[in-house]
């Protein structure tokens, strides 16, 4: 982290610089925070920022302050909230760790102001007793000591106490008479007690009365009086006490050139006034252009009297950094002005400012501060709607969840906003809104047909509230139907079975087992592929011969389908037998046997039964059986009178229900 002087800790609140006790400024609903971030700005981060950003957590919000790494919130019920570095203590809340989003001040209720030196914090209860946390390295908790304090501890002897303010290194608060006392480090004289002793308690300021504010910077403080006048004391090396002369302001004294005053705050080495005709005045140190009088460096340096800040008018409060100056205008709108190094001006550049320049992406700011390289500012956020439509969707397909994101009162789309989606109470995803409002989120859909919860959030940021909307998710079983195409083969022929499921929108369905079965016996299950089939190679058995039989296909359903089946026919036709004939030779005369061998194809298997016709030269001779064995024969009596050489021997199968016919003919020689 680099290291960084201090920067101021003024409090502006909306129309006045202080708050008194028991009373509270217009709460606002969120915090935005931009500059430099070392956890300090509250958005979880630790990273710089050129524009808004919003405070996390935080909500009616009355108060902010900002030391150099550390910022306070006050909040509408009157608990103190404290973030960023704690290297002193100076969150309160009892540790040394740096915080990055706000944690509550531990002990602190019913309190009605805050302030924050470079590393210290103050908090004024409504009972007008002080409370000091933080370092304390020159007595400037105000308990008599210089231990640093990780909680908060109540200042030595103070009560009746109606604002306080924080320098650098020193305190200062005003009393209900109008007085004002001060404590911690006062080698500026910045106490005002004529001396440049450190005080471990406080002091009075001499010669004020009448004071109804307090503001502190590096080595210098400033007093409003009731009457308007603008009171200064301490180190004026650079002209932020407002004199002429650039000495130290030993004494308190009235600052010349002045309009009469409603606010003030105090930079680093510059100064603030806000003047009851909603001008703003400025004077001391103008190397950034602090003072806003459209030029930097030496002007305005070395004892320049308060001048108006330029371009700036309807001036509501005002607040001062490091090297930079922010004010509040009445239209609702923050403006900056000075260093801009790390984006304290809020204008998404990091270009020094002599002239005030819009802070973009915040409007309706009831209040802001500065500190260090930051800038703070509370704000109502504008109220939201989310319109979230009914879905309905197949169980284990996925459907597209939708959520409208709208402001009110007006029903405009608000766009770049992420909206939480939740089924049944579980984040299922998010999604950013579009320029018409919407988001979207993929989800898919489990197991069971049922009604089921939409839930859209949003959790809100710097300039929209929260919201939420509910809708149905109706999860349906997907009805489905089976296809099965019909298919052709002969006996022990072979085949491929095909059979596809759908939707019925005739859309495949992929990963689902289907049965399939050939007139009722299954044949096998598998899971449909990519294309939404099965397939089976399929040997068509004997059965009862040719004829169509039926093929079935089976879906039994899922959590997500619904059940079904269809039909197709396998049409099967007559199969072939081979015959081989075992016929040589015979003598007239004799009796020879004539033989053949019978099987189907294509499987080679015999054929027991089945009748076998001989024949010689197209006259019958006998007919046979099929043996177990394959082999049918006859035996032909070779008349006396039969010429002698070749004759044709047939062998013949006359068909049936399973096998067409088929008739082998094979030579037969007659010998003498």
């Amino acid at each position: 982290m680099r290291n960084r002087l201090w920067m101021s800790c003024a409090i502006a609140s909306l129309v006045l610089g202080g708050i008194n006790a028991g009373s509270r400024a217009l709460a606002g609903d969120s915090v935005g925070a931009w500059g430099y971030n070392n956890g300090h700005l509250g958005d979880g981060t630790t990273e710089s920022k050129s524009t808004p950003v919003a405070v996390v957590g935080l909500a009616n919000i009355t108060a902010v302050t900002s030391g150099d790494l550390h910022a306070l919130a006050l909040a509408a019920d009157g608990t103190v909230w404290a973030w960023g570095g704690n290297q002193y203590g100076q969150v309160g809340d009892g540790t040394v760790i740096t915080r990055t989003t706000p944690v509550q001040v531990s002990g602190l209720v019913d309190v009605a102001a805050i302030a924050c030196g470079r590393f210290h914090s103050l908090a004024l209860k409504s009972d007008g007793t002080v409370w000091a946390w933080g370092s304390n390295q020159y007595g400037q908790l105000g308990d008599g000591t210089t231990l640093d304090r990780p909680v908060p501890i109540c200042v030595w002897d103070l009560d009746g106490i109606t604002a306080v303010a924080a320098g650098w290194k020193h305190s200062l608060a005003v009393r209900s008479d109008g007085l004002v006392l001060a404590w911690g480090d006062n080698s500026s004289r910045q106490l005002g007690d004529d001396t440049s002793v450190a005080r471990l308690r406080p002091v009075h300021v001499a010669y004020l009365d009448g004071i109804v504010q307090v503001a502190g910077g590096w080595w210098h403080s400033l007093a409003l009086r009731s009457d308007g006048t603008v009171w200064s004391w301490g180190a004026n090396s650079d002209g932020q006490c407002g004199f002429t002369a650039t000495g130290a302001g030993y004494q308190p004294a009235a600052l010349p050139g002045l309009p009469p005053v409603t606010a003030i705050a105090c930079g680093a080495a510059h100064s603030l006034a806000l003047a009851e005709d909603g001008t703003a005045w400025a004077w001391g140190r103008n190397a950034m252009g602090q003072l806003g009088r459209g030029t930097a460096g030496t002007t305005g340096v070395s004892g320049a009297p308060p001048a108006k800040v330029l371009n700036l008018e309807g001036v509501a409060a005002i607040a001062a950094g490091y090297e930079h100056s922010v004010a509040l205008c009445s239209d609702g709108i923050v403006r900056a002005w000075g260093r801009n190094a790390d984006g304290e001006l809020g204008d998404d550049t990091h270009t020094t400012q002599s002239l005030p320049v819009h802070v973009i992406g915040i409007t309706g700011v009831t209040g802001i501060a500065a500190g260090g390289l930051s800038s703070f500012a509370w704000l109502p956020r504008s109220a939201t709607a989310v319109y979230v439509p009914d879905r309905s969707g197949i169980v284990t397909q996925g459907v597209e969840l939708k959520g409208y994101l709208s402001r009110l009162p007006d029903d405009a789309w608000v766009a770049g906003r992420p909206l939480e989606f939740r089924i049944d109470g579980v984040l299922v995803g998010s999604g950013q809104t579009n320029s018409s409002g919407m988001a979207a989120c993929g989800y898919a859909i489990t197991a069971g047909a049922a009604t089921r919860a939409i839930a859209v959030s949003f959790s809100g940021d710097a300039a929209y509230s929260p919201a939420g909307g509910s809708a149905t998710l109706t999860a349906q079983v997907a009805a489905t139907k089976v296809y099965v195409v019909d298919r052709t083969a002969k006996v022990k022929g072979y085949t491929v079975l095909k059979v596809y499921l759908f939707l019925l929108t005739n859309e495949s369905v992929a990963n689902l087992s289907v049965n399939v079965r050939v007139d009722g016996t299954s044949i096998g299950r598998l899971s449909t592929n990519a294309a939404g089939y099965v397939q089976f190679g399929y040997t068509v058995p004997e059965g009862s011969g040719a004829g169509p039989r039926s093929i079935t296909g089976q879906f039994d359903g899922t959590a997500g389908y619904k059940p079904s089946s269809g039909t197709g026919t396998l049409t099967v036709t007559q199969g072939d037998l081979y015959i081989w004939p075992y016929i040589r030779t015979g003598k007239a005369g004799t009796g020879h046997m004539l033989k053949a061998y019978v099987r189907s194809l294509p499987d080679y298997k015999t054929q027991p039964g089945k009748a076998v016709a001989f024949k010689v030269d197209g006259s019958d001779v006998g007919t046979a059986v099929v043996a177990s064995d394959g082999w049918a024969s006859v035996t032909w009596a070779i008349p006396a009178s039969e010429p002698a050489g070749a004759h044709t021997a047939t062998c013949e199968f006359a068909g049936d229900a399973w096998y067409r016919p088929v008739a082998v003919n094979s030579q037969f020689n007659v010998v003498p």
